[in-house]
């Protein structure tokens, strides 16, 4: 039988560069002090199971040069080995058992992302919804050769490597805030969007509590909300100047160096199509030879493709876009592989380079708030003010309401290709005579409707 060991014999004990030792322990049978010839040193249970030698190794030896640190090593170890030698006596195989569970597998360490249960929601619940899509976007997610991408600026691309118990309420809300500085609307219906979610996950047992429970809408809702950037007959003292304005900025933004943002708001001026449409387009949807552009039923947000014909000025603008290559084939992108984000600064940027033309005009000049949503009202109104008939405009917007509610949408087959690349075409030519001073007032107009 061994020496027992002590915390002066193991500060003692050296390596043997030519092989291993062991060490066993006078005072419990089995267990042993290894050294290795590196010089590493551990400690050992050594007992026998169904009649074959077994071994449990308990942990690595971190004492050191430490007196004290050894004798309590020492102490902690001979606990632990005496536990596993009961073990033994009991009938159990400590060490099979420890060798079982490594290779047994491994929990999936990813179920709990953000991401991973936000993907679960969209395949589980949201895909067996007619706005699929949108509830996608809303998480900022899409897909793209059958591969979820993240948008940076959204949930998914702000949590996505987080654990989704560890999003706070607070985190939450100061996503939502966000949002609602450039899209109030936008910043409502993610919130719904966020809720339906968080309460999946309750549901699922995934959570115990919603993080948003009793948290209230970032933004008011108006339903009547009627704000646009042109003048209207019923609008007493309303103008185009502010169009002017968001013309004038988008042609000197891009100038600032901070990506192709000026470029991006003059297509959603020319075409009326929501933000995250224009901001996710991509090469493949634009045939610049049949002047149109398709977004694809998984970008559109009523799930179906919606083609754009596409104005001259409008093909002006994409074809003055600089490429970047990139597996996404963004058209407004600063990496080539993400599309642009950060909507609300650049709206701040924009509002100054808007505040500073219209104190060009009058100094005294408060342009009211305004988000990028009132542009797509904005281009309503204008179509409206050369003549574009309400179910065209409605087309033109992919609107699945007014004209196209209900049993008339089912049965209303025709698809307005000619008549939207006529209202497109005649909103082009207005707003490049509205923006352009130097330019006669002749605006080509459309037969009104009767």
């Amino acid at each position: 039988m061994g020496k027992a060991l002590t915390a002066a014999s193991l500060l003692k004990l050296k390596a043997d560069p030519a092989k291993r030792r062991e060490i066993p322990d006078g005072v419990l049978t089995g267990l042993y002090f290894v050294i290795q010839p590196t010089g590493r040193k551990a400690w050992a249970v050594r007992y026998r199971a169904a009649g074959a030698p077994k071994k449990v190794t308990l942990g690595n030896s971190f004492f050191g040069d430490d007196a004290d640190a050894a004798g309590q090593e020492l102490t902690r170890m001979r606990h632990e080995a005496a536990s596993v030698l009961e073990r033994v006596r009991r009938g159990e195989d400590p060490g099979a058992e420890k060798q079982a569970a490594k290779r047994a597998p491994k929990p999936d360490a990813d179920r709990d992302l953000f991401l991973s249960v936000a993907t679960r929601y969209l395949r589980e619940y949201a895909a067996k919804r007619r706005n699929y899509p949108e509830k996608a976007r809303l998480l900022g997610m899409r897909q793209q050769d059958g591969e979820w991408k993240t948008n940076a600026d959204r949930a998914a691309g702000l949590w996505g490597a987080k654990r989704i118990h560890d999003i706070t309420r607070r985190d939450i809300r100061e996503h939502l805030e966000t949002i609602a500085t450039a899209a109030p609307i936008g910043a409502n219906r993610t919130f719904a969007e966020l809720r339906k979610f968080f309460n999946w996950t309750v549901g699922k047992d995934i959570l115990d509590t919603s993080p948003m429970a009793d948290l209230q809408a970032p933004s008011e809702e108006n339903d009547s909300r009627n704000r646009v950037l042109i003048r209207r007959k019923e609008v007493p003292g309303s103008s185009d100047d502010e169009l002017r304005w968001l013309w004038r900025a988008s042609q000197s933004y891009d100038d600032t160096g901070r990506g192709p943002f000026g470029s991006f708001l003059q297509l959603l001026v020319l075409t009326g199509q929501r933000r995250s449409e224009v901001a996710e387009m991509t090469w493949p949807e634009v045939d610049l030879n049949a002047r149109e552009w398709v977004i694809p039923a998984a970008r559109s947000k009523n799930g179906e493709p919606h083609v754009v014909p596409l104005s001259k000025p409008a093909l002006a603008v994409l074809k003055a876009v600089p490429k970047i290559k990139g597996k996404g084939g963004y058209l407004f992108t600063t990496d080539g592989e993400h599309p642009i984000s950060g909507f609300s600064r650049m709206k701040q940027r924009l509002d100054k380079l808007m505040a500073g033309y219209a104190a060009e005009v009058d100094a005294s000049t408060d342009i009211p708030p305004w988000t990028l949503h009132d542009i797509r009202r904005t281009v309503a109104a204008g179509m409206q003010r050369v003549g574009v008939k309400m179910e065209v405009t409605e087309k033109v917007l992919n609107h699945k309401s007014g004209s196209f509610r209900g049993i008339a949408g089912i049965y209303q087959v025709h698809d307005y290709a000619d008549e939207k690349r006529a209202a497109l075409d005649s909103w082009a030519s207005f707003l490049m005579t509205l923006v352009d001073t130097k330019k006669a007032s002749n605006v080509v107009r459309m037969r009104a409707s009767k």
